[in-house]
């Protein structure tokens, strides 16, 4: 894995991660900045958005740092994040400052599946080229030339037994 954009990649999700535990920490605070108005509903929403986030960074970041799964991770925080942006972008009666958020939120969302993207194009190229070595055979120093030479000596054994049995 590319080491730029696995450093990318787990910033990203710790960030998510971070982020979630502030929501489910902290709703009330953070519903007044983001969005606006502060009810009980909007703080039990906010806290299932943060349960969410806090899930999809730790596993994001499992995913990068074990070089597994990471694509998967981040394109469904990707998904989340994009629906959190449609959501707060058209739902009427909103403050602007949930505006703010959902334009944020859309960023994060193409972002995101940015890096899932390639996370899944460097795992893809590196299977292809495991698969390619091993249609090769192990490379051995030398080997040009060796299967020729083993062809004709296996050649030289069948006609030395057929010559020994007559």
């Amino acid at each position: 894995m590319d080491p730029q954009r696995k450093l990318i990649a787990l910033w990203f999700a710790r960030i998510r991660a971070l982020l979630g535990l502030k929501l489910v920490l902290f709703p009330g605070l953070i519903t007044k900045l983001f969005i606006g108005r502060t009810t009980p509903v909007s703080n039990a929403a906010v806290r299932m958005v943060g349960v969410r986030d806090l899930g999809l960074g730790l596993g994001a970041v499992a995913g990068v740092r074990e070089g597994t799964q990471a694509p998967e991770w981040m394109g469904w925080g990707a998904v989340a994040d994009g629906v959190d942006a449609l959501a707060l972008l058209v739902t009427p009666g909103l403050p602007k400052r949930a505006r703010l958020t959902g334009l944020f939120a859309a960023g994060a969302a193409v972002v995101g599946m940015k890096l899932a993207w390639e996370l899944a194009d460097e795992r893809a190229s590196r299977a292809i080229d495991v698969a390619t070595s091993s249609e090769r055979g192990p490379e051995r120093p030398g080997a040009e030339g060796a299967e020729s030479g083993e062809d004709e000596r296996a050649g030289l054994a069948v006609d030395a037994q057929a010559g020994a049995g007559d």
